[in-house]
């Protein structure tokens, strides 16, 4: 597959400055999810360690019925960052050049597994919450 720059120019599989940017959005996004499953269980427990108190963080045990859509949203876009962060840039995208300032995958792919492991943390931890509150 191969798609025309703005200046003309051709790249093979997407890898433009734009897919880039998508590529970072896709990451962004599954980090929001990330943050979007610990909005019932973790995130409440977060906030009153921290001596946060009030009745709002009652209310967002309400997030509870919404975790498999959160996760699904999430899993999407983590699968799809991982997608772009490990998938190989061929060598004919950077014969002219283009990847003269290739994006920082590692990073990308460090973001991409601390979210993947949140949303873990965040399916596992109500049923390990009896547990930890027994001791």
């Amino acid at each position: 597959m191969t798609e025309t720059t703005s200046a003309g120019r051709q790249s093979a599989m997407g890898e433009t400055p734009a897919a880039d940017k998508k590529a970072w959005a896709t990451t962004g996004l599954g980090v929001l999810g990330a943050l979007a499953m610990t909005s019932c269980c973790i995130l409440p427990l977060v906030l009153v360690s921290f001596g946060v108190t009030g009745v709002f963080i009652a209310q967002l045990g309400a997030f509870y019925q919404y975790k498999w859509i959160t996760f699904a949203l999430s899993a999407a876009f983590i699968g799809y960052g991982f997608y772009k962060a490990y998938s190989p840039i061929p060598a004919e995208a950077c014969v002219d050049g283009t990847c003269a300032r290739p994006m920082n995958r590692t990073l990308m792919r460090s973001i991409l597994w601390i979210a993947s492991g949140i949303v873990a943390v965040a399916m596992i931890f109500p049923y390990l919450t009896p547990y930890i509150l027994s001791y």
